[in-house]
């Protein structure tokens, strides 16, 4: 074989591949993150659609599953054990056969919290990165590729109107697990309502779309639904995300970040700012700081859960 035309023959396989990475490079890796990047803001329930979800079996009490994994509410509340990582996909069915109005407190609690304490754990840890991106920043440092595209998908998941880092961090936060509580506790009759048992809706959050549930004693002329949910925890997470991004809870998110500044939680000066949540108005703050104290709601504000299993 002559010795141009091999010449000829590995040029052209080096072409070939130089031109099959630049295809790679600047064409296929930003088609995919752009790609991505849509998939992961269109739904913004994400990382929570990735948690494990026990369904009981038919005509299991959820007091005896609880049970049987030690998960005692007493101990919970004076703080001498941490709370099991078990996510019931639904409210318990007997919440609404209960006669004994306190056990059925109890049970209502021991499901929720749970649920609060992880939702609030997938917050915090997007807010700790968030941290880190700002810190980087005002050192001058330039943040990566990855972060940068990270940026993009929570300003559109936090319904960001602008690139301002510090207004996105007044958005993502946790929401104390004493007021979470009481606002499911209410909105759904302590587990109890057609909403709840239904469609997980425990925040009683109106919908106009497809997935809802429609209210019977809804006036005339009014067309929205009571929001329903797949499971129990993304019911959560749509209510904490209602409360970081809403423009009704604003006053809520300013106090919030005061209290972040100062390290010192006031539960209280918090349901102050949530007037606009019912029609209510402050005959719902009344309630709500009413149940808070009379149920001790307190008591599972520094709650937390067990560490993850490796």
């Amino acid at each position: 074989m002559p010795a141009s035309y091999t010449k000829r023959s590995s040029n052209s396989i080096r072409n070939t591949i130089l031109a099959t990475n630049a295809i790679v490079f600047f064409v296929l890796i930003p088609l995919w993150l752009a790609v991505d990047q849509i998939d992961q803001s269109r739904n913004h329930l994400a990382p929570v659609t990735l948690v494990k979800n026990l369904k009981l079996p038919e005509n299991t009490s959820a007091i005896k599953y609880f049970a049987a994994y030690g998960y005692d509410l007493g101990l919970v509340r004076r703080g001498a054990t941490d709370v099991p990582r078990l996510y019931l996909s639904g409210v318990p069915s007997e919440l609404a056969e209960m006669s004994d109005i306190r056990e059925r407190k109890k049970l209502f609690i021991s499901t929720m919290l749970p649920l609060i304490l992880k939702v609030n754990e997938i917050i915090l840890e997007d807010r700790q990165k968030l941290e880190r991106i700002i810190r980087k920043i005002e050192v001058g440092t330039v943040p990566t590729t990855s972060e940068l595209h990270w940026l993009q998908r929570k300003q559109k998941q936090y319904r960001m109107k602008t690139e301002d880092l510090y207004a996105l961090r007044k958005r993502i936060n946790v929401v104390p697990p004493s007021l979470a509580l009481t606002q499911a506790a209410i909105e759904s009759g302590w587990g109890t309502s057609r909403f709840a048992q239904e469609g997980n809706a425990l925040y009683g959050q109106w919908t106009w779309g497809k997935d809802g549930l429609v209210p019977e004693r809804r006036d005339d002329g009014k067309k929205h639904k009571i929001r329903s949910f797949p499971n129990t925890i993304e019911a959560v997470f749509g209510y904490v995300h209602n409360l970081n991004t809403h423009r009704a809870y604003r006053k809520f998110r300013e106090e919030r970040t005061r209290q972040t500044r100062t390290g010192k939680l006031n539960v209280q000066k918090l349901v102050e700012t949530l007037d606009n949540y019912s029609e209510l108005r402050e005959k719902y703050v009344q309630t709500l700081k009413n149940i808070i104290r009379v149920n001790r709601m307190r008591d599972f504000d520094g709650a937390r859960l067990q560490p993850p299993q490796s």
